[in-house]
């Protein structure tokens, strides 16, 4: 049934009738952790004065995850690839409220592309 549920949203953020951070909130535990680290590998290639950077490691030091030390991509991208799927989901509101404020076109696609895979992922 849930399955049925988040094929049906992806569908419906495809379609444009409704927004990926809508979607978040549906998605299950697995699905939280899926989607982030999507988006992980999908912007691990960005340029390190890139804004995503700077968004990852305020939320890995503000949630105590990480200290404040200078840490490297990589390092960023292992802590948060490891997170719990309350954590995940707690980064992805995180970026989606960052992103809200200015459309960066690729997260929000990105983050729809996500959305819509996991939900025709076949159940394990």
């Amino acid at each position: 049934m849930l399955t049925q549920d988040i094929r049906e949203q992806a569908g419906q953020v495809a379609a444009g009738t409704l927004a990926p951070v809508q979607s978040l909130d549906r998605l299950d535990d697995q699905g939280c952790v899926f989607v982030l680290r999507f988006i992980l590998i999908a912007f691990r290639g960005r340029r390190p004065q890139d804004r995503f950077w700077g968004l990852l490691k305020q939320f890995l030091v503000d949630a105590r995850i990480i200290g404040t030390a200078d840490l490297v991509a990589k390092d960023l991208l292992l802590q948060a690839s490891g997170m719990q799927p309350a954590q995940a989901k707690a980064l992805l509101d995180f970026l989606s409220q960052a992103y809200s404020q200015n459309s960066e076109r690729l997260f929000w696609s990105t983050l729809g592309d996500a959305i819509q895979i996991y939900g025709i992922l076949p159940v394990a």
